[in-house]
């Protein structure tokens, strides 16, 4: 008798959050925890044959709309069985996993919901189409900058200059929007001169927006920090979100003060009480210029970001 792959989760869970920020952490977390697939983006170009266009997208455009609910069902049934979509399950490059293997895990394990970096303006509409459970993960700004400069690759999928095109298109200059974004908002965005402060200003008023529909939602913001300093408080606080059992916890995704998955380490290689001692600087003191810093919590200040701290210990 040939084993049936288990029912998905009637209530997918949906880990959003700005690249850099520790969606694949957080998703791991939950796949440890839950004991089911959370799959890797699969929106991703490496994937998805319409990206492009849903890069930012929101789900207002009822023709895309349409394409990306039967593509996105086809995820979250299994049907869609690309070995991308298992990037952070796999133990080898993707390219050297046996076929064989693979298809164990599709036939093994449940799919309960995906992460995704692109899609953090689609909540309300995840949640319409799909009754799924959002889990946006948020980072210092300071910190998922750094990071973007570590991963000197990161927007090469479409390029810089596209992702700007598309969130100026999708986001800022969105209908929907209009009475989301205020003219004081838009110019900001629209007057930011260098990376630097384009970066800070795609950050800052993403997370202004997730952050008010989720609001609106009922639904928390989990931040990574609290991860980083509160493993274990901070996965129940999530599992209790989700409706799970709070003490559910599985002890191979802590590495102190950090955790460690598969395939990421969020920690450093300088020691607890390094961390303690400089605080969140640490993760960009060797990046950033101070002058850098300033910049981006000025314009994330501007754009109306308030949890996060103006200064941070040095």
């Amino acid at each position: 008798m040939t084993h049936q792959s288990p029912s998905p989760n009637p209530r997918p869970i949906v880990v959003l959050g700005f690249g850099r920020s520790g969606t694949t952490w957080i998703s791991d977390i939950v796949s440890k925890c839950l004991g089911g697939l959370v799959l890797f983006e699969p929106l991703h170009p490496a994937v998805c044959p319409f990206a492009a266009e849903a890069c930012y997208a929101d789900g207002g455009d009822e023709a895309l709309a349409t394409t990306l609910e039967s593509y996105l069902r086809g995820v979250l049934s299994g049907a869609e069985r690309d070995r991308w979509l298992l990037r952070n399950h796999l133990f080898s490059p993707l390219e050297d996993v046996s076929a064989g293997f693979v298809e164990t895990i599709w036939q093994e394990c449940a799919v309960i919901g995906f992460k995704e970096i692109r899609a953090n303006f689609m909540v309300d509409w995840l949640v319409e189409r799909f009754d799924a459970r959002p889990v946006y993960v948020a980072r210092h700004p300071c910190a998922v900058i750094a990071s973007l400069r570590r991963r000197a690759n990161f927007w090469n999928e479409f390029g810089w200059a596209a992702h700007r095109r598309f969130f100026t298109d999708r986001v800022l200059e969105n209908p929907a929007n209009a009475k989301r974004i205020t003219p004081a908002q838009r110019q900001i965005v629209t007057s930011a001169e260098t990376m630097l402060e384009q970066e800070a200003a795609m950050w800052a008023l993403s997370h202004a927006l997730t952050v008010e529909t989720l609001d609106r939602l009922g639904a928390p913001v989990f931040y990574y920090e609290y991860f980083y300093e509160n493993p274990f408080p901070a996965t129940r606080n999530l599992l209790r979100y989700l409706g799970h059992n709070p003490d559910a916890l599985h002890p191979s995704h802590v590495f102190v003060p950090s955790m460690t998955t598969l395939r990421t380490v969020h920690g450093l290689t300088a020691s607890e009480s390094d961390y303690r001692q400089q605080g969140l600087a640490l993760f960009w003191q060797d990046v950033l210029t101070a002058a850098e810093v300033q910049t981006i919590m000025d314009v994330a200040a501007s754009l109306g970001v308030t949890d996060y701290p103006a200064t941070v210990s040095a």
